[in-house]
């Protein structure tokens, strides 16, 4: 993954958190749990996109069974992370708990819509 690529995607976390915030200010009650934990979960979601490219471009340094290993184990901390704070977001109130799923769904909408996010960089840069 390209350093662009990682750069799109943090634009796409951002359209997709911003999107929901302002759905979540007419459909989400209450708005001073939710608004955070929604932050919250796209600054993850922010983080693990970097964990991603730096977990591959530290693998591809190593031989193949360690670069193996190692993913696995990065991968395995970003799950538990992921599932320790919506465990903790459960436990304070379930808006709580849907404003950081959706934050930390972020990553896989930016990635469904990096086409789109490159295409309109590539627009502005052309008119720029």
């Amino acid at each position: 993954m390209k350093p662009g690529v990682l750069y799109e995607l943090y634009i796409g976390i951002a359209c997709h958190t911003f999107v929901f915030l302002i759905l979540g200010l007419f459909f989400m009650r209450p708005l001073y749990i939710y608004i955070p934990a929604l932050l919250i979960g796209g600054v993850l979601a922010i983080f693990y996109v970097y964990s991603m490219y730096d977990t591959l471009d530290r693998a591809l340094e190593l031989k193949a069974d360690k670069a193996r290993g190692f993913a696995t184990l990065r991968s395995l901390l970003r799950l538990f992370s992921c599932l320790a704070v919506m465990v903790a977001a459960v436990l304070i109130h379930w808006s709580a708990f849907v404003g950081v799923t959706v934050g930390l769904l972020g990553v896989k909408v930016s990635a469904f819509i990096n086409p789109l996010v490159k295409k309109v960089l590539d627009r502005v840069r052309k008119h720029s």
